[in-house]
């Protein structure tokens, strides 16, 4: 565009200047050819006074052709050189700049004529032209003539960048198709464009999206197919016996959001009577239902792995659920269990024992308890349930609402680091993890029973508020010079209205924290509302910050999300990365993971790393970064 306009600029100054040369020459030759005429004409007219001497005559006749303004000068003089009338025009040229004189000078033209008396020459007349009356017609062609290419330059720019527009608007086309690629979009241009090299163009980017698309989907229903295949039950759709198992070991050893919780264990009562009675295919229904139950029922907890463990044992893991939100959970299901019981007119259909576990629990210990829980409620009978009863020193609802309370408004709560580290072993950003002391200085319980607690006590908005304006502190202090920091934040607060606009609030006036601050949100948390979740990553890449989504794997619908939430990294459960090195599966469904992701220009974030065989296992297969214990706990942040 820049060539064009300067081309066309050219032309158009060449124009003029042509223009006004030619212009000068005509000028030029005009007054020669006028003032040679005027000393011809004004010399034949002065013979038969130059005959009698009558001075006075002469310089009549000389006045009145001077005064007209068109000569500089004029000279009468005898042969010998003696000056009978001289004349000069002193006046200033009106109406045309002193630099267009200086710069575009006119040569004045100087005319003779001899006066003859018979065949004696009598005198001689000399006339110089004055420029005056050409330097004006010159400089009034000259506007005239700017003034029209001008007015012709602008409409012949206007018209080609008309045109251009025209021509190139395919190839802005082409240009937001690109871009609609790299954003994980992949459009098809339904208007081709008329000129066949801008068609071809637009045929193949529409190829090579449809290409992409089909690889991508390929790729993805075949992870997904893998997934079902490896962890989901073909008959229910629930997770099966294996997947259940590589949760429950996650959740009890991940020493941030897990190690408490509890399991509940459903086991239906007179199955086999019920298959005899109305057939296997009515047994098939009996099974599908009671998931059903079980799944909608367990969706409410955050986190939460239904399963079925064994031909009639439905299990149900609750991460960092206590006693209290286990017997709301055993409520629901009995009551659920019910309804689906007086429909099919039996009176006991179900059963319901649940176990609590922490850190320090192991698998057969859990399971055992949930089976002798499960023995008691099914002597109990009526579609019941019973808790494992073990003494708990974690502290009450109030009392935790209190030291939560008193620990953001004395600025108690501590901040750790851990960091993230990329295939070069350099950090890519630094997690904050939070820590929070009772009045003698322990630390209470892990990261995960803490937020959990705030999430019940519905303070999980204003935590997050207090954690994302100690993080911003810390931006601003200088703390994120090496690597960025990322705050984990609470599904409940990304679904809030107001802690949004309180976000958008903040980050508009801590500009300093642009792209040095990410968000660690949960996939439970991002699915449960995906508009308000984009909405969300929207808002935060405004500010050139990131969204990190964490344990990854644990719904169903991963795959179909990935491309509609524009997270820039996905952070892999911990059930699919531990003890990687003897699992051909997982590294196998990572691997299909890795390919997609890498294809929508999604990073990947392996945690609970905690061996070096563990780590050489997932940069062989092309994970992008990895976190865990092996890399290093958590540790003091110095603020």
């Amino acid at each position: 565009m820049t060539l064009i306009s300067i081309t066309v600029f050219l032309i158009f100054s060449g124009t003029i200047w042509i223009s006004v040369d030619n212009t000068r020459s005509y000028l030029l030759l005009q007054l020669a050819t006028q003032t040679q005429n005027a000393a011809d004409s004004l010399g034949l007219s002065l013979v038969p006074h130059m005959q009698h001497g009558d001075i006075a005559a002469m310089d009549t006749m000389v006045s009145a052709a001077f005064d007209s303004g068109y000569y500089k000068s004029l000279l009468l003089t005898t042969m010998t050189g003696k000056v009978l009338i001289s004349r000069e025009n002193t006046s200033h040229i009106e109406g045309v700049p002193q630099w267009f004189i200086d710069h575009l000078s006119l040569q004045t033209p100087k005319a003779e004529s001899l006066i003859t008396t018979g065949w004696a020459q009598a005198g001689r007349l000399t006339l110089v032209a004055h420029p005056g009356f050409a330097y004006q017609k010159l400089w009034e062609t000259t506007l005239q003539t700017l003034l029209w290419s001008s007015l012709a330059f602008m409409a012949s720019l206007v018209a080609v960048l008309l045109i251009l527009r025209t021509i190139l608007r395919p190839l802005n086309a082409v240009e937001k198709q690109a871009m609609a690629i790299c954003e994980r979009g992949f459009p098809i241009q339904e208007h081709l464009p008329r000129t066949r090299e801008l068609r071809r163009v637009v045929l193949a980017m529409n190829k090579m999206s449809a290409k992409v698309q089909g690889i991508i989907n390929e790729l993805t229903t075949q992870a997904e197919q893998m997934r079902r295949d490896s962890l989901d039950d073909s008959l229910t759709g629930l997770a099966n016996r294996r997947a259940f198992n590589a949760m429950l070991e996650n959740i009890i050893h991940d020493k941030e959001q897990g190690g408490t919780g509890s399991l509940a264990v459903i086991r239906i009562s007179g199955f086999a009577d019920y298959n005899r009675l109305h057939g296997i295919q009515a047994g098939d229904d009996l099974l599908i239902d009671i998931a059903k139950k079980i799944s909608l029922t367990a969706n409410a907890y955050h986190m939460s792995t239904a399963a079925r463990i064994t031909d009639t044992d439905f299990g149900v893991i609750l991460p960092l659920v206590d006693s209290d939100k286990a017997a709301e959970f055993g409520q629901s299901i009995s009551n659920a269990i019910n309804r689906l019981a007086n429909t099919i007119d039996m009176a006991e259909l179900a059963h319901t024992g649940i176990a609590l576990f922490h850190e320090t629990s192991t698998m057969s210990e859990i399971m055992s308890d949930a089976d002798a829980a499960l023995a008691e409620a099914s002597h109990l009978g009526g579609n019941g349930f019973v808790i494992q009863s073990k003494k708990s020193e974690v502290p009450g609802n109030i009392a935790w609402k209190q030291l939560i309370e008193k620990a953001m408004l004395n600025n108690d709560i501590h901040l750790l680091a851990q960091p993230v580290f990329n295939l070069q072993r350099q950090v890519l950003y630094t997690e904050l993890r939070i820590r929070i002391q009772d009045q003698d200085g322990n630390i209470l319980a892990t990261p995960g029973v803490f937020t959990s607690m705030a999430d019940r006590l519905e303070l999980n908005t204003t935590l997050d508020q207090f954690v994302i304006t100690r993080a911003t502190g810390l931006i601003e202090a200088g703390h994120a010079t090496t690597s960025p920091l990322a705050v984990n934040l609470s599904p409940h607060s990304i679904n809030n209205p107001s802690f949004i606009s309180w976000l958008e609030n903040h980050l508009n006036h801590h500009g300093d924290t642009d792209g040095h601050l990410l968000f660690e949100i949960s996939e439970h948390g991002l699915l449960q509302q995906i508009e308000q979740a984009t909405a969300f990553i929207a808002l935060i890449h405004a500010h050139r910050g990131k969204v990190v989504m964490e344990h990854f794997g644990t719904r169903l619908s991963s795959f179909q999300t990935m491309r509609q939430l524009k997270v820039d990294y996905i952070k892999l459960s911990g059930s699919y990365t531990r003890d990687i090195t003897v699992n051909n599966d997982n590294r196998f469904f990572l691997q299909t993971v890795a390919d997609i992701a890498h294809g929508l220009d999604i990073e990947i974030i392996a945690e609970q790393i905690e061996t070096a065989a563990d780590a050489e296992t997932m940069q062989a297969l092309g994970i992008n970064a990895m976190q865990g214990y092996y890399f290093g706990e958590p540790a003091p942040l110095k603020e």
